[in-house]
């Protein structure tokens, strides 16, 4: 599962006579980008020696350190999130841990470093995060032991079974806590079911022609393992001519579903940048090459996926945060989808079921233009915000009092407490029907945050071990 970034540099304009090996590397790199943000995937492991193969190098040792006080700038408030867990944040380009069993908090990352995109592993004893923006950091769950593991593999994945999935290899912790390399990287971007037991890859082929031209495929296939039998379930073809330019669609992200449900797909039409940032269809695959069945289209992955075969899903095109957003159900078996009701004036985005299913999160804001994307813009816009629940069988969402400016709803593990962040610092429901609590923050430079047409990458920002 996955949940893409947006964009946070300005398209560019879809060249007549693309380079086809940079048409694959940037269908791959998204695929990439696609893969990390999957909250089902997190990254693990602590590195405490040498790793084998000479494949992978510590090139820093750990920096870890007990803040007695909350440093300078910095708010936490230890109380409030005693015993919810433990939450990873980055705060101007520092990483930092809070344990709510110690009430200790870890400085990981160093501003210098620019941390982001913290991820713990599934079973909560590692915690991964990238350092200037492609290398590799990993530290145990509490923040301490933190090492850089490698300058330029930030994208690396942890497995279902554990393994770590980076640009060299597939690698697994021995007993002693070292990396050893037990497979070659396999051929095609990969993605992976929630519960492990489906894999999905990505493979392109190309035929040169003549005077430049080249015609090919994007093929969707799917495997029970890593590296098991795959099985095609979708070919999206293309070609490219001097005079008529590149046709035809580009697969730039899959959702493997749970319990053998289908797969989500989302493609790129004629693999141009511009068009994309405006939005992506994303597609319903039930069966090996059975018919696609178009359920939205969205800016970024913005899925959630319920049990009981249920989506909930960020629809609407557009690059500009606020417009044509609204929030859809979707049931997987009928391939249909219902709108989250609105009222007028107003639009709804950030969808989280609840773990049980029972219970919809999301955000509803104002859907109201704006004439500029400074930060004061965009925090006015963000401060029309607030968290709504939408319970199974109601017919209409209630507000969660005290959530003004809120975005980015995470459910803890059973389903009983909600962080959301608002203001630029992480929020707490405790309990739903108590008051939410601040409990860190700031989370950007001031007046920096990353605001690409209104959308802000706040889901980097944070994880949380509950």
């Amino acid at each position: 599962m996955s949940v893409v970034a947006p964009p946070r540099v300005a398209p560019q304009p879809h060249s007549p006579h693309p380079d086809p090996d940079a048409l694959i590397e940037e269908a791959r790199q998204r695929q990439r980008r696609r893969r990390r943000r999957g909250a089902a995937i997190a990254l693990v492991v602590i590195v405490a020696g040498a790793l084998v193969f000479g494949l992978v190098r510590l090139v820093s040792g750990g920096s870890a350190r007990i803040a007695g006080d909350t440093p300078k700038g910095l708010f936490v408030d230890r109380s409030a999130f005693a015993g919810h867990g433990v939450l990873a944040f980055v705060s101007r380009g520092a990483l930092f841990v809070l344990d709510g069993g110690s009430r200790k908090l870890t400085a990981i990352a160093t501003p210098g470093e620019q941390a982001s995109d913290p991820r713990f592993s599934p079973n909560g004893s590692w915690l991964a995060y990238t350092i200037d923006g492609g290398g590799l950091g990993l530290a145990r769950s509490d923040g301490s032991s933190a090492r850089v593991i490698s300058r330029h593999e930030g994208g690396a994945a942890w497995l279902p079974n554990g393994d770590l999935s980076m640009r060299n290899g597939v690698f697994r912790l021995d007993p002693n806590a070292r990396l050893v390399r037990v497979a070659a990287e396999p051929a095609g971007s990969v993605t992976w079911s929630p519960d492990g037991d489906r894999f999905a890859f990505v493979s392109r082929a190309i035929m040169h022609e003549r005077g430049g031209a080249f015609r090919g495929a994007d093929r969707l296939q799917v495997a029970d393992t890593l590296t098991g039998k795959r099985t095609t379930w979708h070919v999206e073809p293309f070609s490219f001519t001097r005079r008529s330019g590149f046709h035809g669609n580009a697969i730039t992200g899959v959702d493997v579903l749970p319990r053998h449900e289908g797969l989500l797909f989302w493609v790129d039409p004629d693999q141009s940048a511009s068009l994309a940032a405006d939005g992506m269809s994303v597609y319903l695959l039930r069966a090996p090459m059975a018919k696609p069945v178009k359920l939205a289209v969205t800016v970024g992955g913005n899925v959630s996926v319920g049990p009981r075969g249920s989506l909930a899903i960020g629809a609407g095109g557009n690059r500009y945060a606020w417009i044509t957003k609204n929030v859809i159900t979707c049931s997987t078996a009928a391939a249909r989808c219902t709108s989250v009701p609105t009222p007028p004036g107003r639009l709804s985005i950030d969808p989280a079921w609840s773990p049980d299913g029972k219970t919809l999160a999301f955000v509803d804001a104002a859907a109201r233009p704006a004439s500029d994307f400074r930060q004061a813009t965009v925090a006015r816009w963000y401060a029309t915000h607030s968290l709504w629940l939408l319970r199974a069988g109601a017919r209409r969402a209630t507000e969660i009092a005290g959530t003004r400016g809120a975005a980015s709803p995470v459910w803890s593990s059973d389903g009983r407490s909600l962080l959301y962040i608002a203001g630029d610092s992480v929020w707490l429901i405790p309990k739903l029907g108590v008051t939410p609590e601040r409990i860190a923050g700031p989370l950007y430079p001031p007046n920096d945050w990353p605001r690409y047409y209104g959308q802000v990458e706040w889901t980097g920002q944070f994880a949380w071990s509950s």
